[in-house]
């Protein structure tokens, strides 16, 4: 190793030193700086929850529309549902009175045969 004079390392020791000396000031700046990082991240976390909060109301109110909507296709099924059934029991009805009219064209059928037959 060189021999180091010791001016040299007596300015070594000033630099370093004047380097401590700046050192609270510095401190000072950094610890500013994270006061404006803090208040910076508070307001960051306030707008998320707020925003956060925002988005789930959406959400509750879009659940809400939704299930009200669905709850009035379900009534207008159930309306519909049941006009199918009143028209069931009417074209039952219909279906009974033309077998009933069947019935009497057969007998009619037979009659008018039987009259041909003796006419024959």
């Amino acid at each position: 190793m060189e021999h180091v004079s010791i001016e040299r390392r007596v300015e070594i020791l000033e630099q370093k030193v004047e380097l401590l000396q700046e050192l609270p000031a510095r401190m000072t700046a950094v610890e500013g700086r994270l006061t404006v990082v803090e208040a910076q991240i508070v307001q960051l976390r306030a707008d998320m929850n707020n925003g956060f909060s925002a988005l789930c109301y959406a959400i509750n109110r879009m659940h809400s529309e939704m299930m009200a909507r669905f709850e009035s296709i379900d009534r207008r099924f159930d309306s519909v549902e049941k006009r199918f059934e009143r028209m069931d029991k009417r074209f039952e009805e219909i279906d009974t009175r033309l077998a009933a009219m069947d019935k009497r064209f057969d007998r009619q059928d037979e009659g008018i045969a039987a009259i041909r037959q003796k006419l024959e």
